[in-house]
């Protein structure tokens, strides 16, 4: 693959986590609650998200739920690989709805493009997705295809946000300590392997 190619998929990817995210804000604005098919929610002849150079087709579902717990929102995200799903969760104060928005979007950038290069990772046959994810934290933050996604996703989140990569991933592994569950030499064990990963 040649350079111009290279950045013409680069252009690609930022199209679909664009749109992606655009169809997110439009359902988080409109609803409060519930359990959304994208990209059929926002736009009915549209039925999947197309990667046009590998052929793959995915569908987001989108968990939106109140939680007035909560001081502002939690996101998270899985990727469902055999059935093509992205699984993006939204965990929000409803008495902060719009004033996060903002934040939001800039986190469910990192997350999106996480997920999205899993896809790719499914689809270009870069890694064997085809394991037992281990249950243990570190081991799983430690994979491969895992730290690839990692560092995928957080140098979109520092573009877009114009944060040093190091920031956006020291403020992620700080704010999502229950997500993670790593101790703390786990954890700069896993930021090291993250900001020098190279494939």
């Amino acid at each position: 693959m040649d350079i111009w190619d290279l950045i013409l998929e680069d252009n690609r990817r930022r199209d679909i986590i664009r749109q992606i995210i655009k169809d997110i804000i439009v359902i988080y604005k409109s609803e409060d609650d519930g359990e959304f098919y994208l990209p059929d929610e926002v736009d009915e002849s549209r039925n999947f998200y197309l990667f046009s150079d590998t052929g793959a087709k995915i569908k987001v579902e989108l968990i939106i739920q109140e939680n007035p717990d909560r001081d502002t929102f939690k996101l998270d995200a899985n990727y469902y690989r055999r059935a093509n799903i992205i699984e993006i969760i939204i965990d929000y104060n409803p008495e902060q709805k719009e004033k996060i928005i903002y934040d939001m979007i800039g986190q469910l950038n990192e997350l999106v493009a996480h997920e999205i290069r899993h896809v790719d990772q499914k689809h270009k046959g870069s890694y064997d997705l085809e394991v037992d994810e281990p249950e243990d934290p570190y081991e799983y933050y430690t994979q491969p295809h895992e730290l690839d996604a990692q560092y995928f996703g957080f140098k979109r989140m520092s573009k877009m946000t114009k944060k040093p990569m190091e920031i956006v991933v020291r403020q992620w592994f700080e704010n999502n300590s229950d997500l993670h569950q790593l101790n703390d030499e786990q954890k700069e064990n896993v930021i090291y392997k993250i900001l020098n990963f190279k494939k």
